[in-house]
């Protein structure tokens, strides 16, 4: 048996380090496009952020589902930790460009501005008009194609658990069975015949819950199936893992499977058994370390507002810049904590850790 404790975990450092990739391997990209040069960046290539999150998403939001007293209740704690961060983010990022003067330039009405707003701050954040695509990368935030991803995923999860067998085995075989459906879904995603990036079809296939459920769902397994994989995992040193991994991926790279986004599952697995065994090491030090901050949200929302500003302002040539922009982000990403996030966060009735609180607090009064 394991000692491991699953609310005893260092998963708001991993998601951290997760946001970080993605920011890094952004900032790097299009203001560095020269960079994969680099072997320290090629390796951090190999722990792709968003499959990360999507994994964690489901590990975590399906015993927050599973804990939640009613789907009101669950529904309103989803809205709290997404849309009041993104709406300030979403606003103040409009008014960047506005400041630029870039809205007048291109001649964009304020009913486009605002059908802009209204778009990214809802469920549609893959639209960018035309008008966007002289600025920065020609896309207001392309970076939150991943939340209209994860509301998905709120939505789906209530019915999920409507047709999982209660039944821990039966509940197994189904999602296995959902798990290994979606991989086929995913896997379409890179097939030539299907590349067709131009058409509205595929654009709305590739921001759909079908190429990306199975990270989730994995996420899933692995909470319900805890006690049997902490103690298998537990046994694992991270020492040996995490080299292990890395070469295991290198080899991969080299016979054509992807990692990014895209990351193959022969990569992804391997991944997750990894990062799985991450969670629960020197989780002490991580909780003092981070003090109950996340700010993983904020940094991953607010990376391309700020790179993109940055190369619109013609900024972005060299690694001073690229440690700017780092910096900035940063900054904007605590700001969305203290201001927005957490403040938000304390307007919840029930959440994950209240709820083994108050599940401890009776086991002690026994």
């Amino acid at each position: 048996m394991s000692n491991w404790v699953f609310r005893e975990n260092s998963l708001d450092m991993l998601r951290l380090f997760a946001a970080f990739q993605v920011v890094v391997m952004h900032t790097l990209g299009y203001m560095m496009p020269d960079y994969g040069s680099n072997a320290a960046l090629r390796i951090l290539g190999y722990f792709p952020g968003v499959p990360i999150f999507f994994f964690i998403s489901g590990y975590l939001i399906s015993k927050a589902f599973e804990n939640s007293p009613n789907n009101i209740e669950y529904a309103k704690n989803r809205f709290l930790r997404l849309y009041p961060a993104l709406i300030v983010c979403v606003g103040l990022n409009i008014l960047m460009v506005a400041i630029t003067g870039y809205f007048s330039q291109v001649g964009a009405s304020v009913a486009d501005v605002g059908l802009l707003f209204l778009a990214k701050a809802s469920f549609l954040q893959f639209w960018n008009p035309e008008f966007m695509r002289a600025f920065g990368d020609g896309v207001l935030n392309g970076s939150l194609w991943t939340i209209c991803v994860e509301l998905q995923f709120y939505l789906i999860t209530p019915f999920l658990y409507l047709v999982i067998p209660k039944d821990k085995r039966h509940g197994n075989y189904l999602l296995v069975a959902l798990l290994f459906l979606f991989i086929v879904f995913n896997r379409i995603l890179v097939l030539p015949e299907f590349d067709s990036s131009n058409e509205l079809i595929w654009k709305f296939y590739s921001v759909s819950f079908m190429p990306w459920l199975y990270m989730f769902i994995t996420g899933i397994l692995f909470q319900r199936n805890f006690a049997f994989l902490s103690a298998f995992v537990s046994r694992i040193s991270w020492l040996i893992l995490l080299p292990v991994y890395c070469i295991y991926t290198f080899f991969m790279i080299d016979l054509g499977f992807e990692t990014g986004n895209n990351v193959s599952p022969i990569v992804f697995f391997p991944l997750i058994f990894l990062i799985f065994r991450l969670a629960y090491l020197g989780t002490e030090k991580s909780n003092n370390l981070l003090r109950g901050n996340d700010i993983s949200y904020g940094i991953y929302i607010w990376h391309m507002p700020i790179v993109n500003q940055m190369l619109f302002l013609n900024y972005g040539q060299s690694y001073l810049d690229v440690v700017i922009a780092l910096m900035l982000t940063f900054l904007a990403a605590v700001a969305s904590w203290v201001l927005v996030e957490r403040p938000a966060i304390q307007l919840k009735h029930v959440t994950l850790n209240s709820t083994f609180s108050k599940f401890n607090s009776k086991r002690v009064k026994r």
